[in-house]
């Protein structure tokens, strides 16, 4: 099942979201291509739950379940019949739209499966990247093809955009008003990471005890909580991707 979005301007090309899965999207340049590769890249994103011990809704993407621990539920001489395309739930258009779902109250397991998974994004991230030297953070890839508006290239300043990304644009969206971008853009990158991080989990934390778990706003930009849980995991998972790329572009050299 996949919510297509249709990105537009700088940023066109088709975006598939599983909102059964929090944080799990996938970007291709074509709505054929975006459609092929997505089961695909949903088994991966599965398979990243299960090893941070995470449950997996039994049968809820191709290729069989998964038991309540994670353990395969078919057996693994059994050949699976070939999994039927993916089915399209709903298509917007536009870069900062909502899907109807995103129109609902989030509940409050939602609310706590986003502090948990951004638990194990942080843990990924920090995993990779501390101890590396200035000389790393610092060095900048040659890629074949990199976003104008994007300020982001060397590992540095992806863990900054990150780290500000979080309560300098997206928690602002439905009420935050802690420390944002401006406060902590002076800091060392460590300090940006834990400090956004620790904001953000304590605003989530007032979040699942409110009330009003909507905070629909729509205009030029339309937000609401539910589409920031899935964007703060998306992003973390995203960038997480892009650091390890420019890793594996330093080791090629």
């Amino acid at each position: 099942m996949l919510w297509l979005q249709e990105m537009t301007g700088d940023e066109s090309g088709w975006q598939a979201w599983d909102l059964r899965y929090l944080g799990f999207a996938t970007w291709r340049p074509t709505r054929a291509g975006v459609l092929s590769s997505a089961p695909e890249r949903l088994a991966s994103h599965r398979a990243w739950l299960v090893g941070h011990g995470l449950d997996v809704p039994p049968g809820s993407a191709a290729g069989g379940g998964l038991g309540a621990r994670g353990e395969p539920t078919t057996q693994p001489d059994v050949v699976e019949p070939a999994a039927p395309a993916p089915s399209v739930v709903e298509s917007v258009r536009g870069n900062e739209v909502l899907f109807q779902r995103d129109r609902e109250p989030a509940e409050l397991g939602e609310v706590e499966l986003c502090m948990n998974l951004l638990r194990c994004t942080r843990a990924d991230l920090l995993n990779v990247v501390t101890g590396l030297p200035d000389e790393l953070l610092d060095w900048d890839p040659p890629y074949a093809s990199f976003a104008a508006w994007a300020r982001w290239r060397t590992v540095r300043e992806v863990l900054t955009h990150v780290a500000l990304t979080e309560v300098g644009y997206y928690l602002p969206a439905i009420g935050y008003a802690g420390p944002g971008a401006r406060e902590l853009a002076p800091l060392h990158w460590t300090e940006q990471l834990r400090l956004s991080r620790e904001s953000t989990l304590a605003f989530l934390a007032e979040l699942a005890d409110a009330d009003d778990r909507l905070r629909l706003a729509e205009g030029d930009e339309s937000w609401s909580v539910r589409k920031v849980l899935r964007r703060l995991v998306w992003h973390e998972l995203l960038h997480l991707k892009s650091v390890r790329r420019v890793m594996g572009a330093l080791l090629e050299r």
